[in-house]
């Protein structure tokens, strides 16, 4: 289901708030840390809901994605992300694993502003794609994933507001 990833995955490592938007290395990843409720589907499929947990230290941002079993789903979805910053090479760099034996590795380079690009460099289906999460405010982001690096058109997207 890299969908799912795509979905609330890489959700998992995006955005900074605008006081973050410049910051360095994994200071910028800080705007995650905390819990999160999302709701999300893949184009033409009903909407489900997540629950996204971030922990940032030691240099290494874990994301902990939960889509509870729900609609046509029979047992739940998990997806475990770990992102951090390459220093020498410039770039964010995230590994993820799911449920389903999906796998993936991306990149994003250093951003300004509130919009993070991700582009896979391998994955366990061999069809390489990209995501992209945008940053509303402190309290919301949206990710969407294409199913091609080239896509214009999101094959997932999903709205992930900050739990209080």
């Amino acid at each position: 289901m890299r969908k799912a990833l795509g979905l609330f995955g890489l959700a998992a490592i995006f955005f900074a708030p605008a006081a973050a938007q410049s910051a360095s290395g994994m200071a910028a990843m800080q705007y995650y840390v905390g819990s999160w409720s999302c709701t999300g589907a893949s184009t033409g499929q009903a909407p489900t809901k997540a629950m996204l947990t971030y922990t940032l230290d030691s240099g290494l941002m874990r994301e902990w994605v939960v889509v509870p079993a729900q609609g046509k789903m029979k047992t739940p979805y998990v997806l475990g992300i770990t992102t951090t910053y390459d220093a020498k090479n410039g770039r964010y760099v995230q590994a993820g694993l799911d449920s389903t034996a999906v796998w993936w590795v991306s990149y994003a380079k250093p951003w300004m502003g509130n919009t993070e690009q991700w582009t896979d460099h391998a994955n366990s289906s061999g069809k390489l794609g990209r995501a992209e999460a945008v940053r509303s405010d402190q309290n919301t982001f949206v990710f969407a994933s294409y199913t091609t690096i080239a896509s214009m058109k999101p094959g997932f997207r999903a709205t992930c507001h900050r739990s209080m």
